[in-house]
């Protein structure tokens, strides 16, 4: 099955690196079409992926279609689209505000699937949310998860719970850093080498990620088996609980659904 990206920026990038080194695709497989000349050249030199700037190649000649681009640009791509194929082919959609009700609109009778992934499925370790068309069959479906889930996780989620939960996952890996980079800045502040408080926070904050994934127990829970009263973590966790750090985070998240929302109209 060929795989064709209509844009391989970051995201585009990153899922092209999740297919081939963990997915077992071929950079054979895969077809992109991007802006300029130089953007076709360096993916060509990353990944040895066919690519050029004629979407028009990418379209006929890949199985399963990738829109990856701006949102602005998405109208463009759907019409490019359109054009060029005379019957529907499945097409996924990673462009941000693209709903599988606009996509339809401009690909009548298409499977679509709208996928929001996170730079991590580069690493297999991405978390990737899926919302299916009117039209799309188990069988497509399945091929949009086993596509995904082939570099980490996926989640088939209601279309309407969307910008919820791409803010928790999609753009959740900026937050995260942001965490990362405060918790190194404190042992900076006393004393540690960067490079070692660095080290220090992120090898942690993949460690409890991991336990919070594997061990079955909810997160408050992990929170209190590791925290003794009257010790040093409970110390750290009252500053938080004064702070209304949790409140914090709250307001994080529906700043970035309001945003994703206005992206949709």
């Amino acid at each position: 099955m060929k795989i064709g990206f209509l844009g391989a920026g970051e995201m585009g990038g990153a899922i092209i690196k999740g297919l081939i080194d963990f997915g077992g695709y071929r950079a054979g497989d895969i077809l992109a079409g991007v802006h300029t000349e130089k953007s076709a050249q360096n993916l060509y030199s990353r990944y040895g992926i066919d690519a050029s700037t004629d979407n028009a190649h990418v379209i006929s000649k890949a199985d399963v279609l990738i829109i990856a681009v701006k949102p602005a640009v998405v109208p463009e791509v759907l019409q490019q689209i359109a054009q060029e194929l005379t019957s529907p082919k499945l097409v996924l959609s990673v462009a941000l505000g693209s709903t599988t009700q606009m996509l339809e609109e401009a690909l009548p009778g298409f499977p679509v699937v709208r996928v929001m992934p996170n730079t991590p499925i580069a690493l297999g370790k991405g978390m990737s949310l899926l919302a299916r068309g009117r039209y799309v069959t188990d069988e497509q479906m399945q091929t949009a998860r086993d596509l995904f889930g082939c570099a980490g996780r996926v989640e088939e989620l209601p279309e309407n719970l969307f910008d919820a939960a791409t803010a928790v996952s999609g753009s959740g890996p900026a937050f995260i850093y942001y965490v990362i980079a405060a918790l190194a800045k404190g042992g900076m502040d006393l004393g540690l080498p960067e490079k070692t408080a660095n080290l220090l926070a992120a090898q942690m904050t993949a460690g409890a990620a991991s336990m919070a994934l594997l061990s079955g127990q909810s997160p408050a829970a992990l929170q209190k088996s590791v925290t003794t009263p009257g010790g040093c973590t409970a110390a750290g966790v009252a500053v938080l609980e004064e702070t209304r750090a949790d409140q914090i985070f709250e307001k994080v998240v529906q700043a970035t659904v309001a945003k994703a929302q206005e992206f949709a109209k």
